[in-house]
């Protein structure tokens, strides 16, 4: 295909495309003045919501379009014409009376030319002198009317003109059209919108003067048509009767309706305009391969000083070469075959227009501004609970084993599953999988702000792996402004350290309530430049739905994020997806990237309480010739991990009790970690839990254990004078232990090893408490390798606590533990371990069965690694 079947208005893609090779989606097109912000956010959700209107047909008045242009723009509805864009204006106007005479200044946008001829009248020409800069010579406009008393006068002006980009003189066009009753101006504001002051010619009308105005260029739609008339009633119903029935489809008309609320885009709109073009020029000037004239729109017009490489030439290598397109000014009359018209673009646009000249002209090659961004992809889901943590996890073992080194990353995590650094900062649990998927040491950049609820209203915030203070919603929504900052520092610290980030959302992206506050979704994404894969859970139900519903209520700039989906939880036939596969595809135009079957048995950590709370960890199989441990739920359980190493032995039964009537006749009793202590032990109160416990205790058979929040419940009291925890004050315990418990308000975050005093074997994890624990009667049953306590006992070895998460995690210990319990219900000891808790064997297994169920080689592709 040649240069010269590309469209003269420009924005041809399919065609620029056709010459350069590629899909139209690649082009970056430089030859159409559209807004580079994009159309603002409620158009999506407007047009959607109109949809069931197109069964109708329109408003033939636009009643409702033109009340709003009322009301926001103070123009009189009666003074309204709406046309299929400015161009179907532009044809109908030379017929609204019996002209004798047209007037337009060359170089001008080519339908004025057009319309004029199609109508059979003569044409005056003003040419634009570059010597003046292209302003409009009005004295020369003035002789024409002076030349020419008798005749009626149709005069087309541009304002700004296209492709000059200069306004009129607006008070000298009034004084013109006012002395010369036989002239009709119409002055065509197509790119008003973008100018940085208020020039516009809107609220000025007259017999003999209309306002051509198209939302067109300023909207970003120009695939909907979108032009209006100003002018005098009468000349408002002669273009009416004109014009074809229905000029205006009911969407564009939606569209007018709410353009005039949204007064915060065209100011936004002005100012980044302003700055990218005053960058862009300075870069071009640098070039000194053009002069510049400079314009009051959102486009530049460039004059080559350098002629030996005509401007198709150069045209056809820009399209070739870089894919992208130009505006080739040559048939504009009046300008000479060496110019081009360029639109003003995002700033990384326009730098890549530069680096393309400065390749073709030989010119060195600058240090880019834009600061180049490492490669990152993010998982984001439709909702929470969909899988995107163990996911991220997978990802982080698949690049790491493909030889990438490798980061994990979470701006902000709700979990009360937190781990402690080796620094002693304290961070989300997932994120510390996600480190040693990567096979490197976990340190707080990776999850800088964690929140630990304490109540339904309040939670802790964990900034930079320390704590700062409890607070609620309002508290906290005005702190993340500021939070972001230290998120962004420690997101370009790993991203400056790595080859590559992965990052993990939170939640549902679609929480259209939060999105303005959001530093965790797309914000972020945005920020780190990163590939998003949008994870949608088929075990719940209704995953093409969310998929769809996801995407809908994102802003333009946010599906531009997405660069696909991926289907987590499968079971079944993967070819019985393949009607909502398509239906996906066509729909959002992404593309699935994989589908993971439901992966059973990970034997990894869960990030949150979500799974926990669902009671789908809670094993009631028959429990057989095992060992019956019960942990009890309390509201504000935390760190529930600790029992995944004791899940994987054979002999063990893992049950999860929230109710004394689920807990049952069990060998082993966990209180686990609390968020707040003395809320959880008021519950184990008021439940009649901790009845239940006392009795088991009475009995002396059954093994009570508290880890952490729970060791201290078993004390003898808790107190919290700081209010740290709660306002609650001080609770008395289940006394089975002879311990108090002051909460303090310097957190203890470190990792520990000790030893087990009654068996010897080591133990190791780490502490996460605010609690100061002293002793009053009780007997030390782990020791760290100072010397200190980590835990004491009862009146009996079979109740104890200790502060040391992870406790059962060494496989010595565990085996040791459990057969002492064996013992005791009569069952011989098993002597030898049987279950291995190292993760790194569950996280090859992880990476490899998500590697075998999505398309790698795009995934690579879509990073720019491949």
């Amino acid at each position: 295909m040649s240069l010269e079947n590309i469209s003269p208005h420009g924005g041809d893609l399919f065609k620029m495309a056709s010459i350069a090779g590629v899909d139209p989606t690649e082009i970056l097109d430089f030859s159409s003045n559209l807004n580079p912000l994009g159309f603002p956010d409620w158009v999506r959700p407007l047009i959607n919501s109109r949809i069931s209107d197109l069964i109708h047909y329109p408003d033939p008045n636009y009643t409702r379009a033109k009340i709003s242009l009322e009301k926001h723009w103070n123009i009189p509805n009666d003074e309204i014409v709406f046309g299929n864009g400015a161009s179907e204006l532009i044809h109908i106007l030379p017929k609204i009376k019996k002209f004798d005479l047209a007037v337009i200044a060359q170089p001008s946008y080519i339908d004025y030319q057009k319309s004029i001829e199609l109508a059979g009248l003569k044409i005056q020409e003003i040419f634009l002198q570059k010597e003046s800069k292209f302003e409009l010579n009005y004295e020369e406009l003035i002789e024409v009317f002076q030349r020419s008393p008798e005749k009626q006068i149709l005069v087309l002006l541009g304002h700004p003109n296209n492709p000059t980009g200069k306004l009129l003189d607006r008070e000298k066009i009034l004084k013109i059209s006012s002395e010369y009753k036989n002239s009709f101006f119409v002055i065509d504001e197509s790119f008003i919108d973008f100018c940085s002051e208020e020039y516009s010619f809107r609220n000025f009308r007259s017999e003999n003067l209309a306002v051509l105005w198209s939302l067109t260029k300023i909207l970003a739609l120009p695939g909907l048509r979108i032009g209006v008339l100003l002018t005098n009633p009468k000349i408002a119903s002669r273009i009416s009767e004109l014009l074809p029935s229905w000029s205006l489809n009911s969407l564009s008309a939606s569209i007018i309706e709410k353009f005039g609320e949204d007064q915060g885009f065209l100011f936004k709109t002005k100012e980044k305009i302003s700055d990218w073009k005053n960058i862009f020029k300075k870069e071009l000037e640098d070039l000194k391969i053009f002069q510049i004239y400079d314009t009051d729109a959102n486009f530049l017009l460039l004059e080559f000083l350098e002629t030996k490489r005509g401007i198709s030439e150069l045209e056809n290598l820009l399209l070739k070469e870089f894919k992208i397109g130009i505006r080739n000014c040559g048939n504009f009359k009046g300008l000479e075959n060496n110019y081009i018209r360029i639109a003003i673009k995002t700033p990384k646009e326009n730098e890549t227009f530069i680096q393309a000249f400065r390749s073709i002209y030989k010119k060195s090659q600058k240090p880019s501004k834009i600061k180049k961004e490492k490669p990152a992809l993010m998982l984001q889901g439709t909702a929470s609970n969909v899988g995107k943590s163990i996911l991220a996890t997978a990802f982080c073992r698949i690049f790491t084993q493909d030889g990438f080194k490798i980061a994990p990353f979470k701006s902000q995590n709700m979990a009360l599953n937190s781990f402690v650094t080796y620094e002693g900062a304290e961070i989300g649990r997932a994120q510390a999988l996600q480190a040693q998927a990567c096979k490197i040491r976990a340190d707080y950049r990776m999850n800088p702000i964690l929140l630990k609820p304490s109540s339904e209203k309040d939670s802790q915030v964990i900034l930079n792996g320390k704590p700062v203070e409890a607070m609620d919603f309002r508290d906290y929504m005005k702190f993340k402004l500021s939070a972001f900052d230290e998120v962004k520092k420690s997101y370009n610290s790993l991203s400056e350290e790595f080859d590559m980030v992965v990052l993990e959302g939170a939640g549902g992206v679609s929480e259209v309530n939060l999105k303005d506050k959001d530093i965790v979704n797309m914000r972020m994404a945005e920020y780190a430049k990163a590939k998003v894969l949008l994870v949608g859970n088929i075990d719940h139900g209704g995953v093409f739905g969310s998929f769809v519903g996801a995407m809908e209520t994102m802003s333009e700039w946010e599906r531009k994020l997405v660069s696909g989906f991926l289907i987590n939880r499968f079971r079944g036939i993967k070819s019985l997806l393949d009607p909502g596969i398509r239906y996906l595809e066509e729909t959002t135009s992404k593309n699935v990237f994989g589908i993971v079957p439901f992966l059973n048995d990970l034997r990894l950590p869960e990030e949150d309480s979500l799974e926990f709370k669902s009671g789908s960890l809670s094993d009631n199989s028959p429990l057989g010739n095992r060992i019956d441990i019960v942990l009890i739920d309390t509201p504000r359980i935390s760190n529930h991990t600790d029992l995944d190493s004791l899940r994987i032995e054979p002999d063990v039964r893992v049950r999860i009790a929230q109710r004394k009537e689920e807990i049952g006749n069990p060998d082993i009793i966990i209180l686990p970690g609390s968020k707040n202590v003395i809320t959880d032990l008021n519950y184990l109160k008021e439940s009649g839990i901790s009845e239940t416990i006392l009795d088991f205790h009475k009995e002396g058979k059954t093994e009570i254990i508290g880890i952490c929040g729970g060791y201290q419940m078993l004390g003898e009291s808790v107190h919290d004078p700081f209010q740290i925890e709660s306002d609650l004050g001080s609770a008395i315990g289940l006394n089975l232990i002879g311990v108090k418990t002051v909460l303090e308000k310097e957190k203890l975050l470190k990792q520990t090893e000790g030893t087990h005093l009654l068996s010897g074997k080591k133990v190791s994890g780490y502490e996460i408490h605010h609690g100061n624990t002293k002793e009053i009667s009780a007997k030390s049953i782990f020791q760290d390798i100072s010397g200190e306590s980590l835990g004491h006992q009862g009146d009996s070895e079979k109740v104890w606590g200790t502060y040391l998460h992870g406790v059962f995690d060494e496989d010595e210990f565990r085996r040791s533990f459990l057969d002492k319990i064996r013992m005791r219900k009569g069952m011989s000891p098993l002597g030898k371990v049987q279950a291995r808790y190292e993760l790194e064997t569950n996280l090859d297994r992880l990476a490899n069965e998500v590697r075998n169920s999505v398309n790698m080689t795009e995934i690579y592709k879509i990073l720019g690694l491949r």
